[in-house]
């Protein structure tokens, strides 16, 4: 009998053993496995200025640009003049007026010409960079300004002379168009602003380069026929005469290397046709994008992630020369060489015939003014550097060096980069918002912090500089934020293919964890219902 009690109290202790077992298990699995996989699993995301992104996105973006009028002028002057200067879409005007001081008096009253007058006046008036300054002349002093037959006269800094009885209207136009290219101020606001141009406009306006801290600038000399033309061109006394000092002057600006190179071989892939009228071989305006897809490939031996400007001096060949360029409606091109939006120029440089006598190669010089200053030009208008409508009555001072901008030309190039630049890191950093927030697993590691909370920064100091017209500390804040948000967006952990999507990872864990689960809610329930029966009253029966 005794024995028959010990047998059945040891088969009532092994499924209670079972059940305490399979319970242990999922304490240890809830307690310590389920902490280990959460802690191995989480993804680290440092914490970004989501608010403070949100907040300076809403913010109004405009430059604030001083204009003093420096005269014995009424207040009705001034305010006709602060009427039509009305605010612009990235640019508000703060007007001021003041006497001249004795000094200036003497300068006006002495000087024998406009340029004499421009260097004393800019030297004795210190007008801060970013800020313009009006003379108004009276009747007596004018005589620098009749001597010229003009009313408006552009200084070669940020000094305008005007006359009394100068239309106020045209002295607003001038003065917008000094201050940002309008075209680039546009482009700025987006391409909502840019698809409301037409015609000439925007094909302008997309001819810009797009905005980046440094560009490379390449100049090519294209010879195909080397055994006929020997070229004497010494390309680095030309870099060095033209384009250095203007690369020097925007170098806070932008960072600007130049080089240049010289393809034989080489020729241009079109067709053009002998134009009776003008006894010259024609290139139609049509067949200019054909030019480009030949020689691309070529010219792309040197290699960097900067934006890069080409601009190629093409020698026809000899069977096709002169060659010159003609518009659709028949007649040639005066300077005979195309802009390319955002890639560059081409230039056709014509040489003299030669002389079927001598013998080959025949050394050709080429025209190096006329090479250079049309790079310049084409420079110019992809930069953008704004420039002023030559109308009749206003002078525009040219600087001592040709190759360079005047002061008033680099403070509009600077705005426009630092239009350009707000509106790039305003997107760069909103869309880096939304692709961490639609990737809830994407790693967010403290360089990138470190990079957004920089750029953020620098950003809401930008505006602020912009906005109280401090141009040279707006042009420093922009550049860095641009560059940190850059380095941000573009790091290689923010890459999206990197992190898999949500359905992806439970069709990995379903699997992974299901077939432990069961087995442990399983348990649960054994155990559940020992202490149930466990806890039952047993009930006797007499």
């Amino acid at each position: 009998m005794a024995k028959v009690d010990k047998d059945s109290k040891k088969e009532l202790d092994t499924p209670r053993e079972g059940a305490w077992a399979a319970a242990g298990f999922a304490v240890v699995l809830v307690v310590v496995g389920l902490p280990v996989w959460w802690y191995t699993t989480t993804v680290y995301r440092a914490h970004l200025p989501y608010s403070t992104i949100q907040e300076l996105s809403q913010n109004l973006r405009y430059h604030g640009v001083g204009v003093t009028v420096v005269g014995a002028t009424d207040l009705a002057y001034l305010s006709d003049l602060d009427k039509q200067l009305k605010p612009m879409r990235s640019i508000r005007f703060l007007l001021s007026q003041r006497r001249p001081e004795k000094e200036e008096l003497t300068i006006i009253r002495t000087s024998e010409s406009l340029y004499d007058l421009d260097e004393k006046l800019t030297a004795s008036a210190l007008v801060a960079s970013g800020t313009l300054a009006v003379f108004v002349l009276s009747d007596s002093d004018t005589k620098v300004l009749d001597a010229d037959n003009v009313t408006i006269a552009i200084g070669r800094h940020r000094l305008i002379f005007v006359k009394p009885e100068v239309d106020v209207k045209l002295l607003s136009s001038v003065i917008k168009d000094m201050v940002i290219n309008t075209l680039a101020s546009k482009k700025a606001d987006g391409n909502k602003v840019l698809h409301e141009l037409k015609g000439q406009q925007r094909k302008e306006a997309m001819r810009q380069i797009p905005t980046e801290p440094g560009y490379d600038v390449t100049i090519t000399l294209m010879v195909p026929e080397p055994q006929l033309i020997s070229v004497n061109w010494d390309a680095k006394k030309a870099v060095s005469d033209y384009l250095k000092p203007l690369v020097k002057q925007v170098e806070n600006i932008a960072d600007v290397s130049i080089r240049s190179q010289v393809l034989y071989m080489t020729g241009l892939n079109v067709s053009p046709q002998w134009s009776s009228s003008y006894s010259h071989f024609a290139l139609p305006e049509e067949q200019l994008p054909l030019t480009i897809n030949a020689i691309e490939a070529k010219l792309g031996s040197y290699v960097r992630t900067r934006p890069s400007l080409h601009f190629v001096v093409y020698i026809p060949k000899v069977k096709q020369s002169p060659l010159f360029i003609h518009k659709t409606d028949g007649t040639p091109l005066e300077i005979n060489s195309f802009m390319v939006p955002r890639w560059g120029g081409v230039m056709i440089h014509n040489v003299p015939p030669l002389n079927v006598n001598a013998s080959y190669p025949q050394y050709i010089d080429l025209d190096t003014h006329w090479i250079m200053t049309t790079v310049l030009t084409h420079l110019h208008k992809l930069l953008p550097v704004p420039s002023v409508k030559n109308e009749e009555g206003i002078l525009l001072m040219e600087p001592r060096e040709s190759c360079k901008l005047a002061d008033w030309q680099l403070d509009g190039l600077a705005r426009a980069r630092v239009s350009s630049y707000l509106a790039n890191i305003r997107i760069t950093l909103q869309s880096l918002c939304e692709l961490v927030g639609e990737i809830s697993n994407m790693v967010i590691s403290d360089e990138v912090g470190g990079w957004v909370w920089g750029a953020v920064e620098e950003w809401g100091e930008c505006g602020a500089a912009t906005r109280e017209g401090r141009l040279k500390e707006a042009t420093l804040y922009c550049s860095r934020s641009f560059m940190q948000a850059d380095a941000a967006f573009f790091h290689p952990s923010m890459l999206a293919l990197l992190y898999f999507p949500d359905n992806q990872k439970y069709a990995i864990y379903v699997p992974l964890f299901l077939p432990v689960s069961i087995p442990v809610i399983l348990s649960f329930k054994v155990v559940f219902g020992l202490y149930k029966k466990q806890n039952t009253p047993k009930i006797k029966n007499d």
